[in-house]
């Protein structure tokens, strides 16, 4: 709503306190205007920034219908308040009006009479002053709690948004509460009762009709004894009930007009559209249409049913329009496999609605049947993504275990070829000391001979690679002018001794013969120049 058009006015006179509401749809408006022919509406001093002037109302189509200032063709106005409600009027700034209006109109069903006034602060509360001197407060002020222990006040009704803390509330055992309930027909807005009781999870509301007035204190319709902490255990406290249907007739005993049964029927439309009950608005219309062709109506209450049913069919056409356009917004996420959030829920909500037709059921059963493929589809891709991850952790530790195995082996292969280094280190002197001795003496010597000789116990079974590895490690310091001191072990001349010669000298970066016979006649003149130096 655009809180610049002025929604409320009162009637009469500027210092009025019967406030009226401008119908937003241009038909309801209509009859709104034959029901007040012969009134006149202003822009009142008991409504906050009202400047006292008059208004006319604005039938619009491009916007909802509202309140205007008549022009002033002088230029100038009667009233020296500035009017600022275009700038922050709301239809809720009539809300005490109305609720003094339903007030007084509800302690006048039960024939009781009273001052209604407005204390101050002005809207902090409604007074009701009863002629045995009671006194009924509706607290309104939603800064300030009420003034619990004032022994001057009989009961509290707490109005809308008013608070009320838990400690008082327990002590309590309960509060009366009212609100307003969207508006009704005929320029009007209405109450609606709740009871909040301790422990109880929420405030049950229901018609303002539904409450009484007794010696003792207020009471619901149905219970025979006043609603006391003291008297009655909060658990035991009946809730009322929050559709009541008595609740809609006046709760004295005469019989309504057949124009207050007119208005009855307007107001449960107006029931059931604030409950979004699509069942209850079609009985009402049904009623409705009964009413209108079968009762003799004036122009007024002709109009004023019919605008009545036409907002009960709009209200329908809208529920249509907000089915489909749930469905559709729903088959659109779902297409795009995105999260519903709370569209399936609201869909399935309203297409169980008694007007909803076969197609939406049909197509929302279906999107339920699309839905729940991508959830199992959703299932099986996390069930193989989940085994997948598994395998994939199960191939891991594979990789690692044969990683370590293969690490353990090199370490340990290490660790063997310098044991195995050091080993030969340690030979190195004995077989160098026991080849000089042999060439001392002008001979040759076998591996056996030189463990033999020289007592080295580590020279038995050496591996061929073992025994060119110690070879080398003998000849490293040999002079390059003179021959190795392998020649005095392999110049026997078979080809194990030929390969292991030619291995060292590799090694060592000495020159051999190709061929085996000049290798056979190398290794004979190099052993003999060993004799030779060393003898």
């Amino acid at each position: 709503m655009d809180p610049r058009l002025i929604q409320t006015a009162v009637l009469g006179d500027p210092e009025s306190d019967e406030p009226v509401f401008c119908p937003e749809d241009p038909e309801e408006l209509k009859a709104f205007r034959l029901e007040h022919a012969g009134n006149t509406w202003w822009c009142g001093i008991n409504l906050p920034g009202g400047c006292g002037r008059r208004l006319t109302t604005k039938l619009c189509t491009d916007k909802i219908c509202h309140f205007a200032h008549v022009p002033d063709p002088h230029g100038h106005s009667d009233s020296r308040l500035p009017c600022i409600r275009r700038v922050r009027g709301k239809k809720e700034d009539a809300d005490h009006l109305f609720i003094k209006a339903d007030i007084g109109r509800w302690l006048r069903q039960q024939n009781i009479e009273a001052d209604l006034a407005f204390p101050d602060p002005f809207r902090s509360a409604v007074t009701a002053r009863f002629a045995d001197g009671r006194l009924l407060v509706v607290h309104l002020d939603t800064v300030r709690p009420p003034a619990w222990d004032n022994e001057d006040v009989w009961e509290h009704i707490l109005g809308p948004g008013c608070q009320i803390s838990r400690d008082v509330l327990t002590q309590r055992g309960y509060v009366y509460r009212i609100r307003m309930e969207g508006q009704s027909d005929r320029g009007r807005r209405f109450t609606v009762a709740g009871v909040e009781m301790a422990g109880a999870a929420h405030t049950r509301w229901f018609d303002l009709a539904n409450l009484k007035v007794t010696p003792d204190g207020i009471n619901t319709v149905d219970e025979a004894h006043p609603l006391r902490p003291a008297q009655v255990p909060v658990a035991n406290i009946k809730q009322p009930d929050p559709h009541p249907t008595v609740g809609l007739m006046p709760s004295n005993t005469e019989v309504p007009s057949p124009r207050e049964l007119r208005h009855l029927a307007a107001r449960r439309l107006d029931h059931a559209i604030y409950e979004e009950s699509p069942a209850r608005v079609k009985s009402a219309m049904l009623n409705m249409e009964h009413v209108i062709a079968n009762d003799d109506l004036k122009d007024d209450e002709l109009a004023a049913l019919k605008a009545a049913h036409g907002r009960g069919q709009r209200w329908l056409d809208k529920r249509a329009r907000l089915r489909s356009t749930v469905i559709a917004q729903l088959q659109e996420r779902v297409d795009a496999r995105r999260d519903p959030a709370g569209l399936a829920r609201q869909a399935w909500d309203l297409v169980g609605e008694e007007d909803a037709t076969d197609e939406d059921r049909a197509k929302v059963t279906a999107i339920q049947h699309q839905m729940q493929r991508m959830v199992d589809e959703r299932r099986e891709a996390e069930a193989r993504q989940e085994a997948e991850a598994d395998q994939a952790a199960r191939e891991a530790m594979r990789r690692a275990a044969k990683e370590r195995r293969l690490a353990l082996d090199q370490e340990t292969a290490r660790k063997d070829q310098e044991a195995r280094t050091a080993r030969l280190k340690s030979l190195v002197l004995p077989v160098r000391g026991g080849l000089k001795r042999a060439a001392a003496n002008g001979e040759m010597r076998t591996w056996q001979e030189l463990q033999h000789k020289t007592g080295a116990r580590g020279l038995k079974g050496l591996s061929y690679e073992e025994q060119v590895h110690l070879l080398v490690m003998v000849g490293q310091k040999t002079p390059a002018d003179e021959p190795l001191w392998s020649v005095l072990l392999i110049a026997h001349g078979d080809q194990e001794a030929l390969a292991m010669h030619r291995a060292v000298a590799a090694q060592l970066g000495r020159d051999v013969a190709e061929k085996d016979l000049e290798l056979i006649a190398q290794l004979a003149a190099q052993r003999a120049e060993l004799h030779r130096i060393h003898r």
